[in-house]
């Protein structure tokens, strides 16, 4: 099991290159997956802000946002997560907080194409950045 963001889920359905080939292998590499509840929210996100960016074809956002309806994450409930992403409050956001919450609880690594993340002080869990 691999806790994954959205960053990764994000690339996986709409990246190109070596950016999206990486994260498509990450997430093939390990089929279960689990994250905070806002992951899906999250990634509908970044597929909007890449088509209003037109980084993206109002095609491919399309089938990246049914895509993401039929995607299965075990879903880690943020309650539980609350009192790590106190914690680590000085050097992530409250969502970063919460992925590397979750992959601490698991004890599991967390997959990412967010750098920052991946290079931040304070995560007591493998992060791996795609």
């Amino acid at each position: 099991m691999i806790v994954i963001d959205a960053s990764v889920l994000a690339e996986a359905l709409t990246g190109s290159g070596p950016v999206g080939e990486a994260a498509r292998a990450a997430l093939t590499a390990d089929p279960r997956w689990a994250a905070p509840p806002h992951l899906k929210v999250e990634t509908m996100s970044v597929i909007r802000g890449r088509l209003l960016g037109k980084k993206i074809s109002a095609d491919a956002a399309a089938e990246a946002a049914d895509d993401l309806r039929d995607i299965v994450v075990d879903r880690v409930d943020e309650d539980c997560l609350l009192p790590r992403m106190w914690a680590l409050r000085d050097n992530l956001s409250s969502y970063d907080a919460a992925y590397v919450a979750a992959a601490e609880a698991l004890q599991c690594a967390l997959v990412t194409a967010d750098r920052r993340l991946a290079s931040a002080v304070g995560p007591r869990c493998p992060i791996r950045a795609i």
